[in-house]
């Protein structure tokens, strides 16, 4: 039977201690490789199913685009930070578009000074992480997603980020390679604002 708490057997070895993120990316390798689908990670102590949801907060769910015919790749199963409420659905920053180390990198900026208690949320506000010249790494990861489309959502333990974003669970259809979405994610040019954030 799979270990069902290995986060909390990371964050016991990490202690008080800031580590690196490559430390997380190990810990992770050794201790939740195997948590690569929705079912083994909603089993174990990586976070718990929201009863709302929040801006500054980080999700795990389920996602079957509307538009998926007319995309040339996307993501079933996101791991985004929030950072709208819309009408039909929300917007966030799907962490799974990015390169792992630029994640850790990206976190690091985003929650400086954040305190890890159970109710954290990013301190940042929306307008300043929207300004792409502080966060270049946002402008092709940040997408659309409508609320009828989206499975339950898995809300992150704050004491689980820097371990959940090394965990091999995207799910990319479309036949294109992680390698090459990276690229295109970090080289996308900056474009009109009603085309910035699109992919319902």
């Amino acid at each position: 039977m799979a270990d069902k708490t290995p986060f909390t057997e990371i964050r016991l070895r990490a202690g008080d201690v800031d580590k690196s993120a490559n430390w997380y990316q190990q810990q992770v390798r050794s201790y939740a490789r195997h948590l690569t689908n929705p079912n083994e990670l909603y089993q174990s102590d990586l976070g718990k199913f929201a009863t709302q949801l929040e801006v500054g907060k980080m999700y795990l769910f389920e996602y079957d685009p509307k538009t998926k015919a007319d995309l040339p790749y996307y993501d079933n199963f996101p791991l985004i930070i929030m950072v709208d409420q819309l009408p039909k659905g929300f917007s966030g920053i799907n962490l799974h578009y990015l390169p792992p180390l630029i994640r850790a990198k990206l976190l690091d900026k985003l929650m400086p000074a954040t305190e890890m208690e159970s109710d954290t949320t990013l301190r940042s506000s929306w307008p300043q992480i929207r300004n792409f010249s502080r966060f270049p790494e946002l402008r092709g990861a940040v997408k659309k997603y409508l609320s009828q489309q989206a499975g339950k959502m898995y809300e992150i333990n704050p004491f689980n980020w820097k371990s959940a974003i090394f965990l091999p669970v995207q799910q990319f259809k479309g036949g294109v390679g992680p390698q090459e979405i990276y690229r295109n994610t970090m080289e996308r040019p900056e474009r009109k604002r009603r085309n910035t954030i699109g992919g319902f």
